[in-house]
C-alpha cells in the first residue's frame, strides 16, 4: 500500500467517524426532546425577526410621511413670506428664518 492509498484510507475513516458522531448526536437529541425545543425556539426567533422587520417598515413609512409634511410646510412658509413681501411687508417686519440645528457629526471607527 503506497502513501496515497494510505492517506485516502485515513481520510475516509476519519470522515465517516465524524459523520457517525453527528448522526449519533442527532438521534440522542431527538430522543431527549432537545431537537423539538430547538425547533420551537427557532420558530420563535423567526417570528421575532418578522415582527422587527414589520416595525422597521412602519418606522420607515412614518419617517417618510414626516419628511413629506415637513417639505410641504417649508414650501408653504416660503410662499407665504414671498406673498408678504409682494404686498409691501419689508424684510425687517417679517420674523427671521429660524436657525436650524445640525446633527452631531458621526464617529468613524
Amino acid at each position: 500500500m503506497d502513501s496515497a492509498q494510505l492517506l485516502v484510507a485515513a481520510f475516509g475513516v476519519l470522515g465517516s467517524s465524524g459523520a457517525l458522531v453527528v448522526i449519533v448526536n442527532g438521534v440522542v437529541k431527538y430522543f431527549n426532546g432537545t431537537a423539538g425545543r430547538e425547533r420551537i425556539r427557532n420558530v420563535g426567533m423567526k417570528e421575532q425577526r418578522n415582527e422587527a422587520w414589520a416595525d422597521a417598515e412602519k418606522e420607515r413609512a412614518r419617517a417618510d410621511l414626516e419628511a413629506h409634511n415637513r417639505r410641504l410646510i417649508m414650501e408653504y412658509a416660503s410662499q407665504l413670506r414671498r406673498d408678504c413681501t409682494e404686498h409691501g411687508v419689508t424684510d425687517r417686519e417679517l420674523r427671521p428664518w429660524p436657525t436650524l440645528k445640525k446633527p452631531p457629526p458621526e464617529e468613524k471607527p
